[in-house]
């Protein structure tokens, strides 16, 4: 059963969940659901005091979501959009005989063809979940894939070494960056983003490796491989949330 908190007028959808490797707190959304991770230890009263502590973030964070229909999370029906590579996908969706779900990424026709067996047609969150995995799974594998010619040769450009560059399933950011150990993260879903926006956030991790931080001379770096760097961090402010499903 999906629980609630009260944040002044709002009752915000949350899921909290135990990881044993957690050390710390944290939380982030995913469309209007507000996702708590935290140590077997801590109880559920400290994560909801976690939470109240920084309501303001969350309740600001959560009115944005909610009143942005189109950033809803996927049912995955049919004439639902998805975007891959900047471009928009419709899915097609069918009950199979098979005891399986198929999912296949149709470039050709910019569809995601998706079937199940009618064991869960019926049952929205049981398919939603199987079908998230399959659908992130494949997001990762081509987000790894891409990622594996473009930060080689972001690299080469900037002059900028890096040790090693992972793929996770982040959504409250595309890329994040270790300067001590030259290890750049980023989110497998990037693949939905044009690919000039992908080449921009490469090229933003890989210049924290030389400015650990967002100062005048990181900026400056950064916009001498992508001048026009400040448009497309605007694009990605304000359409970022295609990557939520």
């Amino acid at each position: 059963m999906q629980e609630y908190i009260k944040i002044r007028d709002k009752n915000i959808p949350i899921v909290v969940r135990n990881y044993k490797t957690s050390k710390h707190l944290k939380m982030y959304f995913k469309a209007d659901v507000l996702y708590v991770s935290k140590p077997r230890y801590v109880s559920m009263k400290k994560a909801l005091e976690f939470i109240k502590q920084n309501e303001k973030f969350v309740y600001e964070k959560y009115t944005d979501l909610s009143e942005n229909k189109n950033f809803k999370t996927k049912s995955w029906i049919n004439g639902d959009v998805f975007s891959y590579l900047g471009e928009k996908y419709v899915v097609k969706a069918d009950i199979c005989n098979e005891n399986k779900i198929n999912i296949n990424l149709d470039q050709s026709n910019k569809m995601i063809k998706l079937s199940y067996p009618i064991s869960i047609a019926e049952n929205e969150e049981i398919r939603k979940c199987y079908i998230d995995r399959g659908i992130k799974q494949i997001l990762k594998n081509n987000t790894r894939y891409i990622l594996q010619s473009k930060v080689p040769y972001w690299s080469k450009i900037t002059s900028i070494p890096y040790k090693e560059f992972k793929v996770n399933d982040a959504t409250s950011k595309f890329g994040s960056c270790i300067p001590s150990k030259k290890v750049l993260h980023f989110s497998s879903r990037l693949i939905m983003l044009p690919e000039d926006k992908i080449d921009a956030i490469v090229v933003h991790e890989l210049c924290h490796i030389i400015h650990p931080n967002h100062s005048k001379k990181f900026y400056n770096l950064v916009k001498e491989y992508i001048p026009n760097y400040d448009e497309i961090n605007k694009w990605l402010k304000e359409n970022g949330k295609i990557i939520i499903f």
